[in-house]
């Protein structure tokens, strides 16, 4: 299993649009051309605002192996810009810490009126690998630059990077913000480890959930990218979001070559302006029927 893959199972975190499609790196702009024409677009959206934290158990079939948050923390400045800060973290429980101890954290500061990503930090220890990443996002100029601290080293890339770019946290945060489509297929672009990759979003179909919190109409997705992140090309991964205007991923499930690793949605606390709405209300309890493979007639 490879280090990425192990930080995807117990985080199962970190997740396409009408109108957006995925667009190639450019070329490296030389510094005798003429500037790039940019402006800042607009986005409105009602899925989530600063306060919220969903807070999930992680588990390995019955088996409880960890605990994870997605929050928004606050709102921020990054190089004069309004952002939201998204934050992500994953442990592992005593019982795993004995033999892989996890504790990773992701933080996003996501534009608050273009909603692309400003910069990206990443604090990582799994077992014995320690490594710390930061990118920042230069949009008008399109570019970004990517740090990398691991055994007292640093490295450092400069890079092109497409308009509006979304890091592996941030992406998932996007995407809730999206109306999506049953049956339709959505790309964006996103960035991972110095890399620019298409991230793909199939809506696959409604379905109903049960988590520790309730039972939920979901849209079900199921996201690929090729990078080191939240999503991964590498393995199955599927996400069941709520089939509402928040769009709140209840359920991550990434399948092992020997079962699957679930991050089940515990509790929900909505944020800011939402405060004062009331929590998802769960659908009706399903009907009892035969157990079916999740991942049954999907491609791996």
């Amino acid at each position: 299993m490879t280090r990425s893959r192990r930080a995807l199972l117990v985080a199962a975190l970190g997740g396409c649009l009408p109108g957006l499609r995925a667009a190639e790196a450019p070329p490296a702009v030389s510094t005798a051309s003429a500037p790039i024409a940019f402006e800042w677009r607009t986005e409105t959206q009602s899925a989530f605002a600063p306060g919220e934290v969903i807070r999930y158990v992680i588990k390995y079939g019955i088996i409880p192996s960890g605990v994870a948050t997605l929050e928004v923390r606050s709102t921020d400045t990054v190089n004069g810009r309004p952002a939201y800060c998204l934050v992500s973290e994953a442990r592992t429980n005593k019982t795993i810490d004995a033999f892989f101890k996890v504790r990773d954290k992701n933080e996003s500061w996501m534009d608050v009126q273009s909603l692309a990503s400003l910069r990206f930090r990443q604090s990582m220890r799994e077992g014995g690998y320690l490594r710390e990443v930061e990118t920042d996002y230069d949009h008008p100029g399109r570019r970004y630059t990517y740090r990398k601290r691991r055994k007292g080293k640093e490295t450092v890339v400069d890079g092109v990077m497409p308009p509006f770019v979304q890091d592996v946290l941030s992406s998932l945060y996007y995407v809730r913000t999206r109306p999506l489509v049953v049956g339709q297929t959505y790309t964006l672009d996103a960035n991972s480890g110095a890399v620019n990759w298409p991230l793909r979003i199939h809506v696959l179909r409604r379905e109903k959930i049960r988590v520790p919190a309730g039972v939920f109409q979901c849209l079900r997705l199921d996201p690929i990218l090729a990078g080191e992140g939240i999503f991964q090309a590498k393995g199955k991964l599927l996400v069941w979001i709520t089939d509402d205007e928040r769009r709140i991923p209840v359920l991550l499930r990434s399948k092992v070559a020997v079962g699957a690793f679930d991050a089940e949605m515990r509790d929900y606390i909505p944020g800011g302006s939402a405060a004062s709405m009331d929590p998802p209300a769960p659908a009706p309890p399903p009907k009892p029927r035969r157990p079916v493979d999740p991942f049954a007639g999907d491609d791996m």
